[in-house]
């Protein structure tokens, strides 16, 4: 596989922990991958022979207010050896600190040769020694922002035949405020921070490139600005009161009634468009003048699409009511403001990247008044198919760390909220014969995006089924993901 920034975001493995809040359920679904070495208790014999193995008593996992671990607790036998094994560690690493010094005197006569600091050099290895020789037999985590009610744990089982990943239900409560279910245009709105717009817009001095080969987009001729827009189709829609009067309201009937005088000279609000010297951004989009691009490194298809002149790659579109205006994806294009050219979406950044995309579903779904959306490219090819399962779940994951003494915490989990897909790539046979696909299913609204942006919405789905338990990442024909919409809860 492709090396990708994405990669650190991990997958599924050896005493992986996955833990799921919805709001409109009282428990939450907690999944802890128990290795076979932890888990000693044996099916009855009648059970052997069955292909679903049941456990009548499940002691390997233990669950407190803010602790999830795993393994037997040290017994107060096995802290007396421990206690024990430390203090002949540590006396054995002074008794060799002490020899090294009596050698290196023997040897050069004078304590002035002796070595800088041969004590903490003799330390780093020691600890580095015990690091090394340490084995944990009790591995946990501690979740951040929430209570965790072990009084109500129930329905302890395993998910997966082979009895190794442990399921359970229990009651999970947020510290600050208790979880409320969110609509899409509530989530949308939460999202697209204007905060985040205009701090970036206030760094002036943009640049755009292409994502891939950092071809130059935007002239930098001008020292230019940077204006912000509402939303993301702004420019398409009832921007101004001059286009509600002259599509709406039926002004062009009657001139005389707004003081308006010919239908051509309605014009947008220049408040709202980019020029020469000035740039206008949206959470998705970058909109820039025509006379502010370099022709020479971009071209214009006859549907109307910008690609990159010099890799080919699809980057944004010509705007259908402004001919002069050109939209620039933020995934196709890196923009970037101000003297140390810091990025609006940051592609190493795996958080900003599932907000980014979660803000275009979300958009989508309000947008089409659809839960489901097909996903294609400029050139109208379906891509894959995304379904709305959950606008909101908050979600913790992470992967058990080995603890020394009960009063570690191990994995520090911080929950996220996030919206939980269903989702199916198309290829060339299901494109044709899938009727979402080839638009035979009216209930399914349609995204256009360039294909960098679908590539990279696949990857972060593909890569979060992968961070999901085993059992839980298929229903159906579909797979099931999620997108964080922010950062904590």
């Amino acid at each position: 596989m492709i090396k990708s920034p994405l990669d650190s975001f991990g997958e599924w493995t050896d005493m992986s922990v996955f833990l799921e809040m919805k709001p409109r359920n009282d428990l939450a679904s907690l999944f802890v991958d128990v290795p076979p070495g932890f888990r000693e208790k044996q099916p009855a014999p009648e059970q052997e022979n069955r292909k679903t193995i049941k456990y009548a008593d499940i002691n390997v996992v233990n669950v407190t207010d803010n602790f999830i671990r795993i393994g037997a607790p040290p017994t107060p036998e096995s802290l007396l050896k421990r206690e024990k094994e430390a203090e002949q560690s540590s006396s054995n690493g002074g008794v060799q600190i002490k020899k090294q010094r009596d050698r290196s005197l023997s040897t050069s006569g004078s304590p002035k040769s002796l070595p800088n600091s041969p004590t903490k050099k003799s330390q780093k290895k020691q600890k580095k020694s015990e690091k090394s020789d340490f084995k944990p037999t009790r591995f946990g985590a501690t979740v951040r922002d929430v209570t965790i009610k072990a009084s109500t744990l129930c329905s302890p089982t395993f998910a997966d035949g082979a009895g190794r990943i442990f399921m359970c239900k229990v009651n999970v409560e947020p510290i600050d405020s208790p979880l409320v279910q969110k609509t899409a245009h509530r989530l949308a709105v939460d999202v697209c921070k204007k905060e985040k717009l205009e701090e970036f817009a206030a760094k002036a001095h943009p640049r755009i490139v292409c994502a891939r080969c950092k071809i130059g987009i935007l002239s930098e001729e001008y020292i230019m600005t940077i204006g912000c827009l509402p939303d993301d189709d702004f420019l398409s829609t009832t921007q101004s009161a001059d286009f509600y009067c002259r599509d709406s309201c039926g002004a062009a009937c009657d001139p005389d009634k707004h003081k308006h005088g010919k239908r051509e000279e309605l014009k947008a609000n220049p408040k709202w468009l980019p020029n020469e010297k000035r740039v206008m951004i949206s959470y998705a989009n970058s909109i820039l003048h025509k006379l502010s691009v370099l022709e020479e490194n971009v071209i214009v298809d006859e549907k109307k699409n910008i690609k990159c002149a010099g890799c080919k790659c699809q980057l944004g579109r010509v705007q259908k009511n402004h001919p002069d205006l050109y939209t620039f994806n933020h995934i196709a294009t890196l923009m970037t403001a101000g003297q140390k050219k810091i990025p609006f979406v940051d592609k190493l950044n795996m958080s900003q990247l599932s907000i980014y995309m979660a803000q275009l579903i979300l958009n989508g779904c309000e947008g089409q008044t659809s839960m489901k959306l097909v996903i294609r490219t400029l050139d109208k090819v379906p891509y894959m198919l995304v379904w709305l399962l959950d606008s909101y779940v908050v979600i913790a994951n992470g992967t058990l760390e080995g603890l020394r003494n009960e009063e570690e915490e191990g994995t520090v989990l911080t929950p996220f909220p996030a919206i939980k897909l269903l989702y199916k790539v198309f290829n060339n046979s299901t494109a044709a014969s899938d009727p979402r696909a080839n638009g035979e299913d009216t209930s399914v609204g349609l995204i256009d995006l360039p294909l960098p942006c679908c590539e990279m919405l696949i990857e972060l789905l593909l890569r979060s089924s992968l961070r999901s338990p085993p059992a839980c990442r298929a229903v159906g024909q579909f797979f099931v993901g999620y997108l964080q919409i922010d950062d904590r809860i």
